[in-house]
């Protein structure tokens, strides 16, 4: 724990029109040194709440946060944001437009505890280096692009050289190619730096490219934790499995086990799925199963975990084509091969392996569905 964080059991609410609102709801995350650690979720599930209060910029109805060992916030304890050893990155950057970008990149060195002239600009010039930011030092901030700005406030928050990293949504502003570029580029840094670092993000594929593990939230709460190949693979419950991409989601009963598989009978037909110990026969299930697990064929194959179906939609994307493909009342989510696109109105045959169909308790988060679906 030298550099991690540790958090027990944080609560924090808001009066919002007389009523209280739990924001965030009995959390608690061990979080390793150098570790690139992801909350996500949809809006208002926390996760910003939750990192606000690791800043020290809201306190907690309760429960205690670590930083480095050091106890920052608990019943006796309330160490104010400029003494927790962090920086900070937010959503709008918050550049000063009446700055150059090296007075931008200076401030934090130049509050509080006097340090040399000489160590201030050896600080900038490394900080704007580490962001391939040293040709703009003397611009001023309003001349720069929106990944500049970007480039700037990281560079800012990292010029103390903090033990902690907190990155709010620090790409949402950016337009999808230079967001794509910019999810290699803090990995890289944080890499190279390595340091604690905690991110927020509603973005899917944000959390998935960067992240050591991850923190899926909802309703203030930690619904499961996990390194992203388990979250995206292995999702606990149906909100999870729906959030986290596409999924198509089938309803069934749990008909018969062994130790390679679970079998499953649904409106469309039997699945034989990835065994789960957890599931007892004759339980309502649901099946999720990702649109790149699915192969689009026109096979004509029968049998377990094939359905024939008609396509409703095809949308080429280049790399893929994207497929909705109806089978009775569920409507599939697939992704097919590009050089083999299948129009409207198609007959084609789907199939899945065992272990990409994945089993949810129908008593999981999101309870049964009323019919399958993709989402």
């Amino acid at each position: 724990m030298a550099n991690g964080i540790r958090i027990d059991r944080l609560r924090h609410s808001y009066g919002r029109n007389g009523h209280e609102v739990t924001a965030v709801d009995d959390v608690s995350i061990d979080i390793a040194e150098n570790e690139f650690y992801t909350l996500l979720g949809p809006s208002g599930c926390g996760k910003t709440t939750t990192l606000r209060c690791i800043a020290g910029l809201e306190q907690p109805d309760s429960g205690t946060i670590e930083l480095g060992g050091t106890v920052v916030v608990s019943d006796r304890v309330s160490v104010p944001t400029y003494r927790r050893d962090i920086g900070m990155v937010f959503q709008d950057y918050a550049v000063w437009p009446h700055m150059s970008v090296f007075d931008n990149v200076a401030f934090p060195l130049q509050v509080g505890k006097r340090m040399p002239r000489s160590e201030i600009a050896d600080r900038v010039e490394q900080a704007l280096a580490l962001v391939n930011m040293s040709q703009y030092i003397d611009r001023r901030a309003t001349q720069l692009s929106g990944g500049q700005q970007q480039r700037l406030s990281l560079a800012r928050a990292l010029v103390r050289q903090p033990k902690v990293l907190l990155l709010d949504e620090p790409l949402s502003n950016l337009d999808a190619k230079l967001r794509e570029q910019m999810r290699g580029e803090l990995r890289l840094i944080q890499q190279s730096i390595g340091i604690t670092t905690v991110f927020v993000t509603h973005d899917q594929l944000e959390a998935l490219s960067l992240s050591t593990r991850i923190a899926v939230m909802k309703d203030g709460k930690v619904v499961q934790e996990g390194t992203p190949h388990d979250i995206y693979l292995h999702p606990q419950n149906e909100f999870v499995a729906d959030f986290i991409g596409a999924t198509t989601f089938v309803s069934g009963v749990a008909v018969a086990t062994t130790k390679e598989s679970l079998s499953v009978e649904t409106p469309v037909g039997a699945f034989a799925c990835a065994p789960d110990e957890t599931i007892t026969l004759g339980q309502d299930v649901i099946i999720a199963i990702r649109p790149e697990a699915i192969t689009v064929s026109e096979s004509g194959e029968t049998g377990a975990n094939t359905i024939q179906g008609q396509v409703e939609l095809s949308l080429f994307g280049g790399e893929a084509v994207d497929y909705r493909v109806r089978a009775g009342d569920v409507l599939f989510r697939a992704r097919g091969d590009a050089r083999q696109q299948y129009a409207a109105g198609a007959r084609v045959t789907l199939s899945v392996r065992a272990g990409d169909c994945v089993v949810l308790p129908a008593s999981a988060v999101g309870g049964p569905l009323v019919e399958a679906s993709a989402r």
